[in-house]
């Protein structure tokens, strides 16, 4: 309901008061001759001690839509206001009945029901619809008083035009609506913390995303809210909200340990910021703002963070491998060095695929084994084959560039000595992941079919030291080589770091 107290309220922010109507036509300047006695106005007096209207409250009754009538509803005054709110003019409305001449509609309980409390209480308020001359209707928010000079009574009315303002209602609480919408879908939550108290009140949206559940006699207090932090945070968001305290301003990030979706424990990083609102003349107002979730976004600058060291740091050691490869590589003749260099190089590029397809999160075991074996398999079924077994494991990219060299090594190896080398020769890789010391990979590989080695070599070629030292040096792991008469029998063992870390 708009409450309205019409041209009582405009004449009080002038400084004057309702008292008895007493209005002659010389005061109020009514062509129609009509002669009320008024007291509504402070201004100078007649002789007779009748109120003289100053020009202020002329002007201020001029803009309030204001009628006096008899408790009968008979207009003895039309002010310029009603004519421009009702569309009748002062000629057409004096002297009709007001609710016959605006067709009026009363909202709730009747006319009968307005005027006993009016006579009851000497005052009425609420919403009528009224008709216009040109049949269309208006609500109206009105407001009576009951006056009277002694020997007649007379109602004063002033009313404002409603539809306008209920329309900005509706829209508001619309408004209002697609906000707290939004904040639901965006998961944001706002508080409120008024001056002078360490309580604060918190939207539906705040608690869900603190983990906690309103309690209608409990508020929330700045303590409560820092032991929500982690504790390695809980110092730096006390002194951003005495910070905020001190100056109304508030910004804070931190994080919170809080029940996942799947009933365990998660920690969510939060950013809030908040402004001190203006308060009364000479008082401060209360800090109002919001929290979000942003954990999405420090994941994702984490991640950020950690693959710019990796690409940094691969890339160094990558070029530290290619100038071992162009320095070391010995071959009887120019195209079989070109040939070795670039298989070798060759091995780490489709590592680096593999990386930047995952994002540098990792690379799948088996898809790294099969592209490495790939170049030194004929079409299957027109010579020497390979087997691959094991669990699905996503190797770390600081063990994928390595481990794929030494992989390399070996199927070049296989393919100059040893089961690649012949038809119906095979190689069967396998793999598990151990957790004995830590959780660490280890890889068999075997080879059949091929030559029968004589024994074991007593020097050891370039790719066996590339293989030996990327296996010890890089991978941190063992190597053991055994050439049985079946073949190659090679197992490595090597830990397996986080993919998180570099």
């Amino acid at each position: 309901m708009v409450l309205v107290l019409g041209l009582a309220l405009a004449l009080a922010a002038l400084g004057f008061f309702v008292s008895a109507v007493l209005v002659p036509a010389a005061l109020l300047g009514l062509a129609a001759g009509l002669v009320l006695g008024t007291g509504l106005f402070g201004g100078a007096r007649t002789k007779g001690g009748q109120a003289q209207p100053s020009p202020s409250e002329r002007m201020a009754l001029d803009l309030a839509a204001v009628l006096i009538r008899t408790p009968e509803g008979v207009i003895r005054y039309w002010s310029p206001g009603a004519e421009r709110l009702f569309g009748y003019s002062a000629a057409e409305a004096v002297g009709r009945v007001s609710h016959e001449l605006l067709g009026t509609r009363f909202m709730d309980g009747g006319r009968r029901s307005a005027m006993a409390e009016l006579m009851r209480a000497g005052h009425w308020h609420g919403e009528l619809r009224h008709r216009r001359p040109d049949g269309v209707q208006t609500t109206v928010a009105t407001s009576w008083d009951l006056r009277s000079d002694g020997t007649e009574i007379l109602v004063v009315e002033a009313s404002t035009e409603a539809s306008a303002l209920k329309a900005a209602e509706e829209e508001l609480r619309a408004s209002e609506g697609r906000l707290r919408l939004a904040q639901e879908v965006a998961e944001i939550g706002t508080f409120e913390w008024p001056p002078g108290t360490e309580e604060q009140d918190w939207s539906p949206e705040q608690h869900a995303l603190f983990g906690t559940s309103p309690d209608a006699g409990k508020r929330p207090t700045v303590e409560s809210l820092v032991a929500l932090a982690v504790p390695e945070d809980q110092a730096s968001l006390r002194a951003a909200l005495a910070r905020a305290e001190e100056t109304g301003e508030y910004e804070a990030e931190f994080r919170i340990r809080r029940r996942g979706r799947d009933a365990g424990e998660e920690t969510r990083w939060l950013y809030g910021r908040g402004r001190r609102m203006p308060g009364h003349v000479g008082s401060r107002g209360a800090i109002v703002g919001m929290h979000v979730d942003t954990t999405a976004r420090k994941d994702s600058e984490i991640r950020q963070t950690l693959l710019i060291r990796e690409v940094d740091h691969r890339a160094k050691n990558a070029l530290t491998v290619v100038q071992a490869i162009l320095r070391l590589t010995r071959a009887p003749d120019q195209e079989t060095y070109v040939r070795t260099v670039e298989g070798r190089v060759a091995a780490l590029a489709r590592a680096q695929t593999l990386l930047t397809q995952s994002g540098w999160s990792g690379a799948d075991l088996r898809t790294l084994l099969e592209g490495e074996l790939a170049p030194f398999l004929a079409a299957e079924g027109l010579g020497p084959t390979a087997v691959i077994s094991g669990p699905t494991v996503m190797v770390p990219p600081v063990v994928a560039q390595p481990l794929s060299m030494a992989v390399h090594e070996l199927a070049t190896n296989a393919v100059k000595h040893g089961a690649l080398s012949v038809l119906g020769g095979v190689v069967r890789i396998e793999w598990a992941v151990t957790y004995g010391t830590g959780r660490r990979l280890a890889l068999h590989w075997q080879e059949t079919g091929g030559p029968s080695p004589l024994a074991n070599p007593a020097h050891s070629g370039f790719g066996t030291r590339v293989l030996q030292t990327t296996v010890r040096s890089q991978l941190g792991g063992s190597l053991a080589q055994q050439w049985l008469e079946t073949g190659l029998d090679c197992r490595i063992d090597i830990p397996l770091p986080s993919t998180a870390q570099p």
